[in-house]
């Protein structure tokens, strides 16, 4: 099953468009394709750094990004982020998953 997409139009500068245009022939993407994966990218990356700094729990950042607990904690494991384990949310939440 596709995801319904949407078109949005962004301005770049000219050196930002060099950049992406480098990447774009040394992975042989298409644009579209590499700036949909700079937004995954950024995306992952900021929603972690929210958790980091304590303004969203793991629960609401697995569910921002549409992903389960599991990889969402998988996903601050690989940028070496702390996990708070004593969070009462964190807690409900592998409770409710995985019974007491």
């Amino acid at each position: 099953m596709s995801e319904r997409t949407s078109i949005v139009t962004i301005r770049l500068s000219k050196r930002n468009l060099q950049r992406v245009e480098t990447l774009r022939t040394l992975e042989n993407v298409d644009r579209s394709t590499l700036i949909k994966e700079f937004i995954e990218d950024g995306l992952r990356q900021r929603t972690a750094t929210l958790y980091e700094k304590g303004k969203i729990t793991a629960g609401k950042g697995a569910e921002i990004l549409g992903i389960s607990l599991r990889e969402f904690l998988e996903l601050l494991e690989q940028k070496c982020m702390v996990v708070n384990w004593d969070s009462e949310t964190l807690k409900t939440q592998m409770q409710q998953k995985y019974g007491k």
